[in-house]
């Protein structure tokens, strides 16, 4: 069915929906490797900002996917692509160990071979990688809320549609929403909220599986691989993150800066305030108002900016993004920034800063 998408012949767009499917990537990692400048679109229309591509761009699409899987930096992944044959292969080399994780993959597939048998008689399973599941529930879960007084904030929201399978947590402070493609997609798109405590404690089991098949019933969660875990579902309302993250105003400064340093700093804060300034090649940080401020060399595109944050909030956001590089998207120093992954397009967190008379002062 994909391969029938690109018969058109080779001048024919087609919409980031078809490309995503046939390179593998989600829609949003071909929005934020449109914004790494790594796969613009050949068309973007002027009045509904859809991104339309080529079919000779699933090439490329593949390629990225496969260096990022095996761990390669943005600045790599582009010395790659611009290298030719001599460059590019000498990148590749230094991470030819990883190619033995092509044997896994051909085991997985078959397996899911096996599974395609159970799903054809229930619309609402789902397979995915064991350790992926594992790794988003952790990415997701630190955004949950610790106070249970509204149980579905201490919840992790699962979504399976036809394309993807999409955790999100939040506590009104924080969201977190992260994007895996399905080994199998869910023939009829389901929901619920499981809570982050039950699901953590199933981490090491879910990490140790191949591949794991996960359903929805009316009132849990059922994760299958060697044996059959159920966790209870809150049946609570969930929040509406899509509108929330619908209606942020456009980011008037993007920074894409290392996680590493940043991350330091906010952990070095502890519980006092961290400041941050955005000039036109770094990010300096300082603890409280007065503090000595360190460089953090950053990609800055947009306005200077000032803002500060309590790394409570921002410390789990940078701790579970991947990679060694993240991107900031920030709009004011009173509304959230927007923290993606550099290593995985479909992390996406949300982060409130601490609104102070200094960022206000500082801030154009």
């Amino acid at each position: 069915m994909i391969e029938s998408e690109f018969e058109d012949g080779p001048d024919e767009l087609v919409t980031i929906g078809v490309l995503a499917r046939a390179s593998g990537l989600t829609a949003t990692a071909l929005r934020f490797y449109d914004d790494c400048g790594l796969l613009p679109p050949a068309r973007v229309d002027s009045s509904s900002g859809y991104r339309y591509y080529t079919p000779g761009q699933r090439e490329r699409a593949v390629t990225i996917r496969r260096l990022r899987e095996i761990g390669m930096s943005l600045e790599t992944v582009a010395a790659v692509l611009a290298g030719g044959v001599e460059v590019g292969g000498r990148l590749l080399d230094e991470h030819v160990a990883e190619l033995e994780r092509r044997a896994h993959e051909a085991a997985a597939a078959a397996e899911a071979i096996k599974y395609a048998l159970r799903a054809e008689s229930d619309p609402h399973l789902v397979a995915v990688g064991g350790r992926e599941f594992a790794e988003a529930i952790e990415q997701v879960r630190s955004a949950t809320a610790r106070d249970a007084s509204i149980a579905v904030l201490t919840g992790i929201l699962i979504e399976a549609d036809g394309d993807s399978v999409v955790l999100t947590a939040t506590d009104r402070y924080r969201l977190t929403t992260r994007s895996l493609v399905p080994a199998r997609a869910a023939a009829r798109p389901w929901s619920l909220v499981v809570s982050a405590a039950d699901l953590a404690a199933r981490i090491t089991r879910l990490r140790e599986q191949e591949q794991i098949l996960i359903s929805s019933i009316a009132d849990a969660l059922v994760l299958t691989g060697t044996e059959e875990i159920r966790c209870p579902a809150i049946t609570e309302p969930y929040p509406d993150y899509r509108r929330m993250l619908a209606e942020l105003p456009p980011a008037r400064t993007r920074v894409v800066v290392a996680r590493d340093p940043l991350l330091a700093a906010a952990e070095e804060a502890g519980t006092r305030t961290l400041h941050c300034v955005i000039d036109a090649d770094a990010l300096r940080t300082s603890i409280g108002q007065n503090g000595p401020a360190h460089r953090i060399p950053a990609a800055v595109n947009g306005i200077r900016s000032a803002l500060a944050f309590d790394p409570g909030t921002l410390s789990p956001a940078l701790r579970t993004a991947v990679g060694p590089e993240i991107m900031l998207d920030i709009t004011a120093p009173d509304q959230p920034v927007v923290i993606r992954s550099a290593a995985a397009g479909d992390l996406t967190t949300l982060a409130m800063p601490t609104r102070t008379s200094t960022t206000q002062k500082d801030h154009p």
